[in-house]
């Protein structure tokens, strides 16, 4: 994949892409939370991954084309934006302006390739920005998230997390991404995000939507993911794939 840096209005992202010109969906990878607190109170100084797992799972992706995007904030374009503060990694990580930011490097990808399904992919806190990306755009033909507290209220209130005050919560957009197809994966072992963290989301779902939850017996919030994507993401995309496409336009 070709590393570059998408230039924003708001952030400078990292990004990687790979384009092989041939027909199929466009994956678009979004990274987790990465290094955001030391502790449930206490915020890092960088909180670009340690080791980042949808950049891994980007890689890993054998479809046709595959775009990955930091975090505001993370890897060395982060770390060089001077728009960039504390608050954008921690309280205000699903906000407005970050949710944006997102938005627009998906434009300027989907300019290059505009005839191509869109697919958002995140993982844990990335799957929060895929949610709120897809509630407000028009061209998803699938949302899968991968261990992601699409509850965030909840969420944090559970696990005894500072509260995000001044992000956007998927929850509240229910009824826009109740037309949007959806898989949303869990371990049974992730004491991160705990599965009623992600249930307690699709049952705020229309009755009818096409919402799927997939509980996977013995992982947890990063084991095994990586190991068996390949099998997940073509199961997913045959599922949606019975479902009405969503209409190409922005």
């Amino acid at each position: 994949m070709e590393p570059s840096l998408s230039h924003g209005a708001i952030f400078d992202l990292q990004t990687y892409r790979r384009d092989s010109e041939l027909p199929g969906p466009l994956y678009v990878y979004i990274e987790g939370d990465g290094a955001a607190y030391l502790d449930a109170h206490t915020p890092a100084a960088d909180p670009t991954p340690i080791d980042p797992l949808a950049l891994r799972l980007a890689a890993s992706d054998t479809g046709a084309a595959v775009l990955y995007l930091g975090r505001p904030c993370q890897f060395a374009p982060g770390r060089n934006d001077r728009r960039c503060g504390v608050r954008d990694w921690t309280t205000h990580r699903f906000s407005v302006d970050v949710i944006a930011a997102i938005d627009n490097a998906i434009d300027l990808e989907r300019a290059r390739s505009p005839r191509r399904p869109l697919v958002l992919v995140g993982y844990s806190g990335g799957g929060v920005v895929a949610a709120l990306v897809a509630a407000r755009r028009r061209d998803v033909a699938l949302l899968i998230t991968i261990a992601a507290p699409l509850n965030l209220a909840g969420w944090t209130q559970h696990m005894g997390l500072s509260p995000l005050n001044g992000s956007d919560f998927p929850i509240d957009h229910a009824m826009a991404l109740s037309a949007v197809p959806q898989i949303h994966f869990s371990g049974t072992m992730d004491v991160t995000v705990p599965v009623n963290s992600i249930r307690s989301f699709t049952e705020r779902m229309e009755p009818a939507a096409p919402v799927s939850l997939v509980v996977v017996p013995g992982y947890d919030h990063r084991c095994c993911w990586l190991r068996d994507w390949t099998q997940r993401r073509e199961m997913a995309w045959r599922l949606a794939s019975t479902s009405p496409p969503a209409p190409n336009v922005r």
